[in-house]
């Protein structure tokens, strides 16, 4: 990928983050950043179907954002689409993997395992600091709809792990990948949630960098996020 098609795109990705994030606020910030540029960057350099991809997407949001925590179902399918896209010529390497299934999985656990020892350093960390504010997570996840917190450990995992890990880390590098990652959870309003996002990230990215294979890490990622929605419903 040139490296001018590699900019536009980046930078359509994060209009489009600004813009799902700030579009009940600023409609017509919306309209103007989120439709129209990002459909004009597409088309200038990516052709007539990425730049459709766009519009048809934006329309389908204009027509359902009213909808409570639509936005966030847009969001993960746009990733989606974006990787999906993307990494469709590169398929075959992807698909096989680093080795047979039972190695990916076990490579998954193992990513897990890390992501849990960096979550646990991760909290104690803000807690001697003072920016320990968990609860505020917890109140923003407990009014959540039952099937966004489905959502978290099914389509979630699948479609961030394609789009940072899989899209972003050969192109952007581990860094940039999880920084962008870690400004998806801004909503939060939580320090503890994005310095838990950037190591995480940061977890996920390295483990990819090594590995070249997206499966682990949406193993890893589906584990954590399932065992952070059983803690939040029955523990919680």
């Amino acid at each position: 990928m040139q490296k001018e098609n590699f900019l536009s795109l980046f930078i359509c990705s994060f209009v489009f983050l600004v813009a799902s994030y700030f579009s009940g606020q600023f409609p017509v910030f919306y309209l103007a950043a989120f439709l129209l540029i990002p459909a004009f960057a597409a088309f200038h350099f990516f052709g007539r179907a990425p730049a459709l991809t766009f519009l048809v997407f934006s329309i389908v949001y204009l027509l359902l954002f009213s909808v409570q925590h639509i936005s966030t179902l847009y969001l993960h399918m746009g990733f989606l689409s974006f990787s999906l896209y993307f990494l469709w010529p590169q398929r075959k390497p992807l698909i096989e993997g680093c080795g047979p299934p039972l190695t990916r999985i076990g490579w998954g656990a193992a990513i897990f395992l890390s992501m849990l020892a960096v979550s646990f350093i991760v909290n104690i960390l803000m807690y001697f600091t003072g920016y320990a504010d968990q609860a505020q997570i917890l109140d923003v996840v407990s009014g959540l709809p039952l099937y966004l917190l489905v959502m978290a450990f099914t389509l979630g995992p699948l479609s961030e792990e394609l789009f940072f890990r899989a899209f972003l880390v050969p192109r952007a590098g581990v860094l940039a990948s999880a920084l962008l990652f870690m400004f998806t959870h801004v909503a939060y309003g939580s320090a503890s949630e994005l310095a838990g996002a950037l190591a995480l990230g940061l977890v996920l990215g390295i483990a990819y960098k090594y590995l070249k294979d997206p499966v682990p890490c949406i193993v890893a990622h589906f584990l954590f996020n399932l065992l952070s929605v059983i803690m939040i419903l029955w523990v919680y």
